[in-house]
């Protein structure tokens, strides 16, 4: 399911390469306004058509990623259905907005942020995030390491072999050069 900030759709429901995506809003409906009043404009509906899609389809958990805007309402539709939330965390929104430059670090926005990133870290029934970083920045939050399941991001280059060759122009322009790649590693 995609929430209002995934963008334009065209349908409630669309089949793509033959998997079902369940948008929560058309494009047209998405809130504008000011960020404290788009983002629970934004949670709301998300959570709405949620919990519609966990009643039809009775899943045996929920899984969100982040940022907050998707774990919280997935938290309480969780709560509400009887179903566990996992809750995936690929970045942590305030440091994500501290790098567009829409946040500065220790700021009152940055805090709020945070605070509620901890909150839904510590209600999720399980946490996965992607690299040791995230865990470490989650253990000093207070959270238990034994809570926190790191599942990095790859591909099984064995099953998803290189098939085009390395563009060495691009890594000069890069600054990767003398950087091996898989293709280079035979």
């Amino acid at each position: 399911m995609t929430t209002p900030r995934h963008g334009a759709a065209t349908a409630m429901d669309e089949t793509v390469d033959g998997l079902v995506f369940h948008r929560s809003t058309l494009a047209a409906r998405r809130p504008g306004g000011l960020p404290v009043v788009r983002e629970p404009l934004e949670m709301r509906q998300t959570a709405r058509r949620l919990y519609a899609l966990v009643a039809a389809e009775r899943p045996d958990i929920v899984h969100a990623h982040s940022p907050v805007l998707n774990a919280l309402p997935a938290l309480r539709v969780g709560r509400r259905r009887g179903v566990p939330v996992v809750y995936e965390v690929r970045a942590f929104w305030e440091d994500a907005a501290a790098s567009h430059g829409t946040s500065q670090p220790g700021g009152l926005r940055y805090a709020a942020t945070k605070a509620l990133e901890t909150y839904a870290l510590c209600r999720a029934d399980a946490i996965t995030t992607i690299c040791e970083g995230l865990r470490n920045d989650m253990i000093a939050r207070g959270l238990p390491a034994e809570r926190i399941t790191v599942i990095p991001n790859a591909v099984d280059l064995d099953r998803f072999p290189v098939t085009v060759p390395r563009d060495e122009a691009l890594a000069a322009r890069l600054g990767l050069e003398g950087a091996a790649s898989r293709t280079n590693q035979s």
